[in-house]
Parts: structure tokens; C-alpha cells; sequence
């Protein structure tokens, strides 16, 4: 990872932590060459620019085995923008919600817990449609690539040959 506008040092600590924000400061300071201290003034001056915005444990929700992720893509109508925005993302199941291109549109990324869960948030959104020119939910089925929660890329080759090794184990169990 290398961020425009912060030095070689700072790209390396950001790199350290990355992968495990547990880390001391003396840990960090040995990985990339420096002391506890200078670590420290460092993150301290990135947490105040807003490089480093909090550190979080990452939950992997695919070895969840209760819950439904999905997305719900949203067009409004261009003077309803914000309100609509604000009613979705205000609703605990959403987790993150994207702006992207094309006329007053966004996705808003959800994760219910249950199925009941998950279906009165569907009821729910469906009657107060104010403002909403278009709505689209999508469930996702699994993940194919994932960085931030910790599954890589696997190709279609790679998986298919995960598929005749695990068929081959168990035919010979």
C-alpha cells in the first residue's frame, strides 16, 4: 500500500499496521526500522490528519453461519437525495452506504442477522418509498474476493480444483 502525500516511513508504518493493528509501538518501530517514540509521534500526526481514522477488529462474517448480506441500490429523485440516504443508512442492519455515479443514485451494503430480521427490513423500506424513483435489493450468495475481511481471490481454475481435491478426500473416507 503506498498513499500519495506521506512519506516512505509513514507508508511503512501504515503497512505494519495494516495487518495487525495490535502491534506496540516498539513492535511497529522494529518492523520498519525506528523507535517506539518516533512511531508514536508519527501515528499520532496521521490519526490528527485523518490518514488513520481508528483501529477495528475485523469480524470475518462469512464463518457467521446465521445471516444474510445484501445490497440495496437506490435511485432518487434529485431533491429527495439526502432524506432518502438518511432513512436507509439510519437502519441497523446497513453497514456502509456508497455514493456512486449516475443521477442521485447510491448502494447501501447490509448484513441482517436472520432471515425475520432481514424481512421486515425488505417490508419496511417498501412503504415509505418517498422520494425513490427505483429500488433493487440484492442478496449475496458468498464472497469471491474480499481483502478487508480476509478471503483472497480465488480463480475459477483454483476452485475447481479445491472442489475435486475435497470430492477426492471424501470419496476416499
Amino acid at each position: 500500500m503506498q498513499i500519495d502525500g506521506l512519506d516512505e516511513l509513514d507508508n511503512k508504518i501504515l503497512s505494519v499496521i495494516k495487518n495487525d493493528a495490535r502491534l506496540s509501538y516498539s513492535e511497529i518501530g522494529e518492523k520498519v526500522g525506528v523507535s517506539r517514540v518516533c512511531v508514536k509521534n508519527r501515528m499520532a500526526m496521521m490519526e490528527q490528519k485523518g490518514v488513520i481514522e481508528g483501529y477495528y477488529t475485523k469480524i470475518n462474517l462469512d464463518s457467521v453461519t446465521d445471516g444474510t448480506r445484501f445490497f440495496v441500490e437506490v435511485v432518487t429523485q434529485p431533491d429527495q437525495f439526502e432524506q432518502v440516504v438518511d432513512r436507509i443508512a439510519s437502519k441497523g442492519v446497513i453497514r456502509r452506504v456508497y455514493a456512486v455515479s449516475g443521477d442521485c443514485r447510491f448502494i447501501a451494503e447490509g448484513v441482517a442477522p436472520n432471515r425475520s430480521t432481514y424481512e421486515v427490513f425488505l417490508r419496511n423500506l417498501r412503504i415509505n418509498l418517498t422520494g425513490v424513483r427505483s429500488i433493487t435489493v440484492t442478496e449475496a450468495q458468498y464472497a469471491i474476493k474480499n481483502t478487508y475481511g480476509g478471503v483472497d481471490y480465488v480463480s475459477l481454475e483454483q476452485r475447481k480444483n479445491r472442489k475435486e481435491t475435497e470430492d477426492n478426500q471424501e470419496n476416499q473416507s
